[in-house]
């Protein structure tokens, strides 16, 4: 076994005894299979059946099982009623015990806390070990980081994976340096591998020392990762793909088969794709996307439409005569008179050489005759660079890559919208609006290499995405909504780091008053952490710079400014005025009664339970025209400061 010669005492204290007798369940039931791997190069480890129960939703295995198969020290000292784990030393059993491994959880059976007492080195450590006829069961991840071996657990097909050869690593969410670890490893030769893993290995640990058995091992624990076509007809996990590729290029054997997806293509998508009110629409709106977009090239576009194409949110390829095209008053007659004044530039696309340049000749043609924060139709507003609306751009851009011969297909929100291109052989996001230079299509692209990337896509338009791209920066963040009722995920630290960030010479007295936020928000189940970002919002992150309020009013979020120029509500101190927003914002969340005695004063102005999503507190942006506030996409801006709060 490679062993690292270390282990910290923190995550030995960090582990603690639990109290009590519990419920043990056989966890093969669940449909898991355990592996193990003992070499460097065995990417996917041998299969072996221990003996593994499922305690209060986690997974506990025997242990003199997982030493065997794992090769480390478990002995038991009669004398003192103690076990001692020792990682360098060789299993060897005890007397009497079986040759042969096997599963013995048939049924259920009664877990107690284990009376021995454990030793690791020689050092006394307690953690949570049960007791299951008359054996010692612990977590497999406890054991792992206590003997420092790799484990893996695969969502896919549910594989749980002990690597004794690499080191232990912590599971964690997708990140932005992961990201950029697979997009350099996807264009560079398995030369250049050894540079990239040493650049990324301290990085994507945290440990200054970590070299690449440490970065495969956290390509292995990870969670949450995105999908990753690695070829035209087969869906993989970037993070498993990767970790294979690593491991064969390291040492210099054939990389492994990964475990690819083989359920339905509603399957594949995450859960929170359909995570809003038009839940069964979008899954028939996503059904019909991927039947038309998967396979070896794509389909034939121009005719694929969806029937649910003006749910709240869909995603959908509308065809090129139906009224989204036709928005804000266009008539057909407008539409033939557009084709015709294009008519010349849409010949000289197919003179063109590659899709790359078509593209960049389109773009260049809409920032020539467009400009953005209109609302005006693509079919009225040419030859005169009227201002149109985001989305009517879209729509002109979809027109022209059809004409350009060109496959694609339009991803919108409410507010604005996208064009998912088919570009060189690979899918491509792009957006228009931004008014500036075409940047390269590795910059705007959410990398995926099959067409099935559609696929992918539908899931990546939307927000919480683990495996978004934060630099690029290219699509929806809120395509799933985010409720204003529940608990906040930002701590009282993040929210005064981010405010002291973005304005170092915030008073005293608003880093105070933050924990409030918090306080406030729980005493009526209200996100504490959304109320202050909405105070951000409205306060230019407490400058008060062109606010209709000042901070000695106490009023954080311009309660009661109708007009321009009303000072709006005033309160005695801080504290008041964030209770006074929660319980407004508690007003628009939801019909539950206050638990404080109210004192906003336009409490009961408000109807009940309007605006229960971030989103909806935008009266453009919610269904029945209610709102805080009426500027465009009011919500999303709320959601956009969190989303930098909560990376603080």
């Amino acid at each position: 076994m490679l062993k690292r010669l270390f282990f910290t005492a923190l995550s030995i204290a960090a582990l603690t005894y639990s109290a009590s007798a519990a419920n043990a369940l056989p966890a093969a039931s669940g449909g898991q299979t355990f592996y193990v791997s003992t070499s460097l190069s065995d990417s996917v480890g041998k299969p072996a059946d221990p003996t593994i129960y499922n305690i209060g939703g986690n997974t506990y295995f025997k242990l003199r099982d997982l030493g065997r198969l794992l090769d480390f020290g478990v002995t038991y000292d009669k004398a003192t009623n103690a076990v001692h784990i020792d990682p360098d030393a060789a299993y060897v059993p005890s007397s009497g015990e079986s040759g042969t491994i096997q599963n013995t959880a048939t049924a259920p059976a009664s877990a107690v806390v284990t009376r021995q007492t454990l030793y690791l080195n020689g050092s006394l450590i307690s953690p949570t070990v049960y007791n299951i006829k008359g054996n010692n069961y612990i977590g497999l991840r406890t054991l792992g980081q206590l003997v420092d071996f790799g484990v893996s657990y695969n969502y896919d097909n549910r594989r749980i994976t002990a690597y004794s050869a690499y080191p232990y690593a912590e599971e964690s969410s997708w990140s932005a340096a992961m990201n950029d670890l697979v997009n350099n490893l996807r264009v560079l030769p398995t030369s250049s591998f050894s540079d990239t893993a040493r650049r990324y290995a301290p990085i994507i640990t945290g440990e200054a020392s970590a070299d690449w058995p440490d970065l495969i091992s956290q390509l292995r624990a990870v969670k949450n990762a995105p999908l990753y076509a690695s070829s035209s007809n087969a869906l993989y996990r970037s993070n498993l793909y990767w970790a294979d590729k690593l491991t064969a290029a390291f040492t210099n054997t054939n990389s492994a088969a990964t475990p690819q997806y083989s359920g339905s293509l509603i399957t594949l998508a995450d859960s929170d794709l359909f995570d809003n009110p038009d839940k069964n629409l979008l899954q028939a709106d996503f059904q019909t996307m991927a039947t038309a977009y998967l396979g070896a090239k794509p389909a034939s576009l121009s005719g694929v439409t969806v029937s649910n194409g003006y749910s709240r949110d869909a995603r959908s390829r509308p065809s090129l005569t139906d009224t989204y095209t036709l928005t804000d008053g266009a008539t057909a007659s407008d539409y033939t008179a557009a084709k015709r004044y294009f008519s010349s530039d849409m010949s000289k696309l197919s003179s063109l050489h590659s899709d790359e340049e078509r593209v960049a000749c389109i773009y260049n043609l809409l920032q020539r005759e467009f400009r953005t924060g209109g609302s005006a139709s693509w079919v009225k507003a040419y030859n005169k660079n009227g201002s149109v609306s985001t989305r009517s751009l879209a729509a002109a851009a979809d027109w022209m890559f059809s004409e350009a011969g060109i496959p694609s297909f339009l991803a919108r929100s409410w507010s604005t919208a996208w064009n998912v291109v088919y570009v060189n052989g690979q899918w491509a996001v792009f957006d228009f609006t931004k008014g500036s230079t075409l940047r390269s299509l590795d910059e705007y692209r959410l990398i995926d290499l099959n067409p099935g990337s559609t696929l992918l896509l539908t899931q990546v338009m939307r927000p919480g995405a683990s495996y978004y791209n934060l630099r690029t920066a290219t699509v929806d963040k809120y395509f799933t909504y985010t409720n204003i009722a529940g608990t906040a995920q930002a701590t009282a630290q993040q929210m005064q780091t981010y405010i002291k960030k973005v304005n170092p010479n915030v008073p005293q007295s608003v880093i105070d008053m933050i924990p409030y936020y918090l306080s406030e928000g729980k005493a009526e189940g209200i996100r504490g952490d959304i109320a202050f970002a909405q105070s951000c919002l409205e306060t230019g992150n407490f400058t008060f710079k062109d606010s209709a309020v000042k901070l000695e009013q106490n009023n954080f979020c311009g309660l009661g400014v109708l007009d321009n120029g009303m000072l709006g509500a005033s309160f005695d101190t801080p504290q008041l005025g964030i209770r006074a927003q929660v319980q407004h914002l508690k007003a628009y969340a939801n019909k539950s009664p206050l638990n404080n005695p109210v004192i906003d004063p336009r409490f009961s102005l408000v109807t009940r339970g309007a605006a229960p999503t971030v989103q909806y507190l935008g009266i453009q942006e919610n269904p029945q025209g209610y709102g805080w506030a009426a500027g465009a996409d009011y919500g999303v801006k709320i959601l956009n400061i969190l989303e930098n709060i909560l990376t603080c």
